[in-house]
């Protein structure tokens, strides 16, 4: 099994966007990318935006080689209905999704999802709905969770996990649950037992905003505790990734991590890349060059042009 972070915050973008491919079938999990409309009181920096358009492109490419799209939920870090990515990503594809019409929030309920589906309308070979489902390619198991609430707070929404198995490797994909802050977010985990897993991390840089102290406590503990759990490779990124003391933040995961034998990394390092964190260093980037910049209205359709040609 090969596992390909494609887009994260520690590629420098919004984003959870990975590929993974077995013997039998090439799945891209959230194929979509976005940056933070204001941070620090800024816009996007040139560079945030350059680096959107680069991994855009990739994750359009992947698509192209992909078999399975997935999408665990309506945020537009994780779904794009055309805006960014290309919605001809979606054709001819087995289109797996989190169901639009229960356990979800009414922003996405009510505006996005049926956005999303009505773009994306007659391109996919099949679409399902994917919520708490399992799905066969050759030897290659994909389990769905139920819908878990998006984090502490379910005003945000649910989200669906994804286990992938083959033969005897596996990954789960626990999309948004900010750092598993609920035995509701840390079950499917335990009961899949994967060797990899993708985690985004608690919202550490909004505590007190977003969550408590407490909620930010519980979050690491567990996932100290899935770090004991048999895996090898902890990737987290994401939202964690937004905060610059964020190695400070999981310490006590990496003490634990270290003394089970499990290697926590981010995508950027599991690429032996370098930890951009863009966002997150945004008045630095200001600080040093003073060029605010916007996403081109119409990178999609050059994307689509570009693949085209």
């Amino acid at each position: 099994m090969k596992i390909e972070p494609i887009a994260f915050e520690s590629l420098g973008v919004r984003s959870q966007a990975t590929l993974v491919e077995t013997k039998d079938v090439r799945i891209l999990i959230d194929p979509a990318v976005s940056l933070a409309p204001r941070r620090y009181g800024l816009p996007p920096h040139r560079i945030e935006v350059d680096t959107l358009v680069e991994l855009a492109k990739k994750i359009t490419e992947k698509a192209k080689e992909a078999d399975v799209l997935i999408v665990t939920h309506y945020h537009y870090d994780h779904h794009d209905p055309g805006y960014v990515v290309p919605k001809e990503i979606y054709r001819d594809k087995v289109v797996l999704v989190k169901n639009p019409e229960s356990y979800i929030n009414p922003s996405q309920g009510k505006v996005r999802a049926p956005k999303f589906l009505r773009a994306i309308k007659g391109l996919p070979k099949e679409i399902s709905y994917a919520d708490g489902k399992e799905y066969r390619f050759g030897n290659t198991r994909i389990l769905v969770s139920h819908p878990v609430p998006h984090g502490a707070d379910v005003r945000l929404g649910y989200v669906i996990q994804v286990s992938i198995k083959d033969g005897d490797s596996s990954v789960l994909f626990t999309s948004d649950v900010e750092g598993v802050p609920s035995e509701e977010h840390v079950k499917f985990t335990l009961d899949t037992k994967p060797n990899f897993l993708v985690i985004d991390g608690p919202l550490s840089y909004l505590v007190g905003r977003a969550l408590t102290e407490d909620q930010l406590q519980v979050s690491v503990r567990n996932m100290e505790r899935l770090a004991k759990s048999g895996l090898e490779t902890m990737v987290v990124d994401h939202h964690v990734l937004r905060d610059l003391k964020y190695r400070e933040v999981l310490s006590g995961l990496y003490d634990v991590a270290k003394s089970s034998g499990v290697k926590v990394t981010t995508a950027a390092e599991i690429l032996g890349r370098e930890t951009l964190q863009l966002e997150a260093k945004r008045r630095e980037l200001f600080a040093q060059d003073n060029s605010p910049a916007k996403i081109p209205r119409n990178l999609a359709s050059l994307l689509r042009i570009d693949q085209e040609g």
